[in-house]
């Protein structure tokens, strides 16, 4: 299911809980090998942190070979050895996700790239045939929250004529010469640390989605507008319109 290009929006002072997630896929099909959350709640504080390991693709040698997952295995075992990460079956997997969104009765489903993130779980569950249930889409309580875009949502940040500036004097350019607005240099802009590298462990990478979150929602109350826009997913053609509109009016 993609996210769907509506203008629906929500007051970010009746929010309740969000769930923030990040997962760390093995290859190109999006099969997951870990999916870490934290529950944000309505102050904004941290309320529950998790991170998973996803047992059926653990021991799937093809998957741990995966292009996205194989440099990441020692990482990975030494997380399961200190007790980081739970190594954790995807059909209790999923009903630990079902769990803390009932109980914590989230709202919405949030992720720098939401559309990755929740087509990812999406592809994982019908990899090992939970989506084969006839309960599946009435049981399955993230296909009813509402997807809230970090990316989407950032773009208070990105889309100025002061990050275009600084994007340009870092060399902060695609292989195709557009302006990036990835989740690490937008982390590296708030935080003023233009050589951080994300290390593409999920629950490493979501203090860097979490601070986007902050910072951007600091951002958009600031200019009086605390309004949440949901099911619209970012796209690294917003910050180029914002780029391309500047360079006309020789602003950036």
């Amino acid at each position: 299911m993609e996210i769907q290009n509506t203008k629906d929006k929500v007051s970010l002072k009746k929010t309740n809980n969000i769930l923030l997630v990040d997962v760390e896929t093995c290859n190109d099909q999006r099969i997951i090998m870990e999916l870490s959350c934290l529950v944000v709640n309505n102050k904004l504080g941290i309320s529950e942190t998790h991170c998973f390991i996803i047992q059926q693709v653990w021991e799937n040698s093809e998957y741990k070979q995966g292009k996205y997952a194989k440099e990441k295995i020692d990482k990975w075992q030494q997380m399961l050895d200190s007790g980081q990460a739970e190594l954790i079956s995807i059909y209790h997997l999923y009903n630990k996700l079902n769990k803390i969104i009932r109980d914590k009765k989230i709202k919405l489903f949030s992720a720098y790239n939401a559309n990755f993130d929740f087509k990812a779980i999406e592809n994982t569950y019908h990899r090992y045939g939970i989506d084969k249930k006839p309960e599946y889409k009435e049981t399955n309580l993230i296909l009813q929250l509402d997807k809230f875009c970090l990316w989407e949502y950032a773009k208070k940040h990105y889309c100025t004529k002061d990050y275009i500036k600084w994007a340009k004097k870092h060399n902060k350019f695609t292989p195709t010469f557009k302006i990036k607005s990835s989740a690490e240099t937008l982390y590296q802009y708030i935080t003023e640390q233009q050589h951080f590298v994300e290390t593409h462990i999920g629950i490493e990478d979501l203090q860097i989605e979490y601070t986007i979150l902050i910072s951007s929602m600091l951002a958009n109350t600031l200019d009086r507008n605390n309004m949440l826009e949901l099911n619209k997913n970012g796209s690294w053609q917003t910050v180029e319109t914002t780029r391309k509109e500047l360079e006309t009016t020789g602003k950036a």
